[in-house]
């Protein structure tokens, strides 16, 4: 099956950045934090993601390393779902390919549109200040 479950307690890692990613996410019950390392070795608080969000994705699709370090918050149960086994599947199933895929597609548009918002707000922010 592409499914396993798993639990992690508070504080526990799900996965680091730079990591070898090997499956993506759901949330069943509880909520992470995603973070990324910035330039002065600190880490930045990216989103905290709870119940029925998932995490992962990108790496699925462009099969790169994690951009990001995912922790638990409190006690999670997640579903973990194995790239090549859904790779399999949708190999497959190519009506289901195309659903799987535009909905991904949809998602992270919507992913960048919040993050093209945001710059512009940090932007507008910067320019009060000369």
């Amino acid at each position: 099956p592409c499914l396993s479950s798993e639990t992690f307690n508070r504080g526990d890692e799900v996965f680091s950045q730079d990591d070898t990613a090997k499956a993506m996410y759901l949330i069943k019950v509880g909520s992470v934090r995603v973070m990324q390392k910035g330039h002065s070795g600190d880490s930045i608080e990216v989103a905290v993601l709870a119940t029925g969000s998932h995490f992962g994705e990108m790496a699925f699709l462009d099969q790169e390393k994690r951009s990001a370090s995912v922790e638990a918050l409190e006690k999670t149960e997640v579903l973990r779902v194995d790239y090549d086994k859904l790779r399999s599947v949708l190999a497959s199933n190519p009506v289901i390919a195309v659903k799987f895929l535009k909905a991904m597609a949809l998602f992270l548009c919507g992913r960048l549109r919040v993050t093209t918002n945001d710059l512009s707000f940090a932007r507008e922010l910067n320019l009060k200040h000369f």
